[in-house]
């Protein structure tokens, strides 16, 4: 079976994406990192403070959680538990 490549979501970028950026949701009963967009490396900061400033501006419905936008190394195949945060690195791009 063929494998999907992740791009970038950065617009016109057709680079492979390094990092998935994503925050902690729950509507209550279920939980998983909803996803903001992956970046490959040269588009990082500008996806980062795009997706910070969507979360921000998104209403909560009732029930419903929204952790902190961070930055995950991306890994083809692996699932959202797996995901390395990597804290440092998001220092380096918040506002």
């Amino acid at each position: 079976m063929p494998q999907t490549i992740v791009r970038c979501s950065a617009p016109d970028c057709r680079e492979p994406a390094a990092y998935k950026i994503a925050a902690p949701w729950s509507d209550g009963s279920f939980s998983e990192l909803k996803s903001y967009g992956q970046a490959c490396t040269e588009h990082l900061g500008a996806v980062f403070r795009e997706a910070e400033a969507r979360r921000q501006a998104y209403k909560l419905s009732p029930g419903e959680t929204i952790g902190e936008i961070g930055i995950y190394k991306y890994e083809q195949g692996k699932r959202d538990r797996h995901l390395q945060r990597l804290w440092g690195l998001e220092e380096n791009y918040r506002g």
